[in-house]
C-alpha cells in the first residue's frame, strides 16, 4: 500500500511540474513592443556607386499592425506583421519575410542575414 501511495505522489508531482512548465512557456512575452511607428534600416549596407537604386533594406512597423518593407531597393512592399516572442513575420503580397529580434533596437532578417537597427 505504501509503495502505491508513493508512486501516485510521484505521478502527481510530475503532472504538476509539466503543467507549470507548459504554463510558463505559453506566457512568453514579445521582445519588441510597437506602441508607435518604428523604422529599422540595414546597418552593414555598402552603397554601390553604379546602382543608384540600391538603398539597402528598410522596415517600418506601425502600431496598427501595418508594415512597409524595402528589400534592397527603392520599392516598398506594403503588408502586415505579427510579433511572436522573438520572431517577426512580415507578410506582403510579394513574399513573407521572417525576422529575429536581437534586442529592442536590432532585428535580423533570417533568410538573407541582413541586420537592421532602429533608426528613430
Amino acid at each position: 500500500m505504501r509503495i502505491q501511495l508513493t508512486a501516485i505522489k510521484a505521478l502527481i508531482c510530475r503532472a504538476v511540474a509539466l503543467t507549470l512548465i507548459l504554463f510558463l512557456y505559453a506566457c512568453k512575452k514579445d521582445q519588441l513592443i510597437v506602441d508607435q511607428d518604428k523604422h529599422f534600416i540595414s546597418t552593414d549596407h555598402k552603397m554601390d556607386i553604379n546602382n543608384p537604386f540600391d538603398g539597402g533594406w528598410g522596415l517600418k512597423l506601425s502600431s496598427d499592425g501595418d508594415s512597409q518593407l524595402t528589400p534592397s531597393g527603392d520599392i516598398y512592399y506594403v503588408g502586415t506583421y505579427k510579433i511572436n516572442g522573438k520572431n517577426i513575420t512580415v507578410k506582403t503580397d510579394q513574399q513573407t519575410f521572417k525576422l529575429e529580434i536581437l534586442s529592442e533596437t536590432e532585428i535580423k532578417e533570417k533568410k538573407y542575414g541582413i541586420n537592421l537597427r532602429l533608426y528613430n
